[in-house]
């Protein structure tokens, strides 16, 4: 006699989507984004027709388009039939502090979008995806590809500027006198904070792709004659004799034995009594954590695993990591929820 089979009730629809066709929630609004509807909606409301003609797309596919990005709350639709941005979607407008159209530009690049095909790969074989996928790390790759370089360094500025006020009112720089941005990309950190601290100099130390616009950043800042620019590898060596070594969102793009390396090259080369204060997101605490934090936390080390050999560590693992570099963890500085984003000092031992 055979045993019921129990009857499980499904969750609702709204918890399965996401889960089964996320990739297609995030194309709609891409899609939406990059055809040019947000910035046209956003002066002012638009029919299809006028969006049709303004974006030059075919009526019917447009059209369709349009209605799935009202479903997942992109667009809304009034009873003209006109279309406007809502709260959430004014994020792909070009003048929100949050670049979503350059993310999105950057996570569906055909490169990126095809290692993220290979994510199950990359868990099975232990190495990123990307590398799965062209046969090369990430950061060789862009050596050779200035488009995705250059959506790359958008990518991290568009982070940096929505971390500056962070960073710059959430840390004290005042104690130091010479700061060095290690892979501190088109110089927009190190703008803010030379400029909230006048008796700073700095040195910027990235590769060539990485300052390709770091010349016109500082310049609008007002605050090249305190900024060097340099260029190298930092996991060969840094510019010496600073009293602070800077790493934002630095650390979770390599494997521990790149990041010990990394960091034992500032060591060496910092001022007597200098220290390294990394920037960086947590991974927290799984029972103690926010579930919005744990899930925004948990999408960006996925993303970490699909394209480098990183990863988003706890407070335990990065004073593990200092360790290892003769370094010692001096402090610890939450400074935003959004990636649970901290600041990690450490001193040499």
């Amino acid at each position: 006699m055979s045993t019921p089979r129990t009857t499980v009730a499904l969750p609702e629809m709204s918890q399965i989507l996401p889960l089964v066709y996320g990739f297609t929630i995030s194309q709609i609004a891409g899609t939406t984004a990059r055809l040019g509807v947000a910035d046209l909606v956003q002066e002012s409301p638009k029919t299809a027709a006028e969006l049709t003609a303004a974006v030059g797309a075919d009526p019917n596919y447009f059209s369709q388009l349009l209605r799935a990005a009202v479903a997942v709350g992109m667009l809304t639709r009034d009873q003209e039939g006109r279309y406007t941005l809502t709260p959430v979607g004014r994020i792909f407008g070009t003048d929100s502090p949050w670049q979503a159209k350059v993310h999105d530009a950057w996570h569906t690049h055909p490169a990126v979008w095809q290692a993220f095909g290979a994510l199950e790969d990359a868990v099975r074989q232990g190495r990123p995806a990307f590398e799965i996928v062209h046969n090369t790390s990430f950061f060789d790759y862009i050596d050779s590809n200035a488009e995705l370089a250059a959506l790359f360094h958008s990518t991290m500025s568009t982070n940096t500027h929505a971390n500056n006020a962070t960073i710059v009112t959430g840390y004290d720089f005042s104690h130091f006198t010479h700061i060095v941005d290690i892979g501190g990309g088109n110089g927009a950190l190190l703008s803010a904070i030379l400029n909230a601290h006048k008796h700073l100099h700095a040195t910027l130390f990235d590769t060539t792709s990485g300052v390709h616009d770091a010349p016109t950043v500082l310049a609008a800042a007002g605050v090249t004659d305190r900024c060097e620019i340099t260029t190298g590898d930092f996991r060969r060596s840094v510019p010496t004799g600073a009293d602070a070594y800077l790493l934002k969102n630095v650390i979770h793009d390599w494997d521990d034995e790149s990041c010990v390396t990394i960091l034992r090259n500032c060591r060496n080369a910092m001022a007597p009594g200098g220290r390294i204060v990394v920037f960086g997101s947590v991974m927290p605490e799984q029972e103690t954590a926010d579930p919005a934090d744990a899930l925004s936390v948990a999408i960006q080390d996925v993303a970490i695993m699909a394209i480098c050999s990183g990863s988003t560590r706890s407070i335990a693992e990065h004073e593990a990591l200092f360790a290892r570099a003769g370094l010692k963890l001096a402090e610890v500085t939450p400074l935003h929820h959004q990636f649970l984003f901290h600041a990690f000092e450490a001193v040499p031992v």
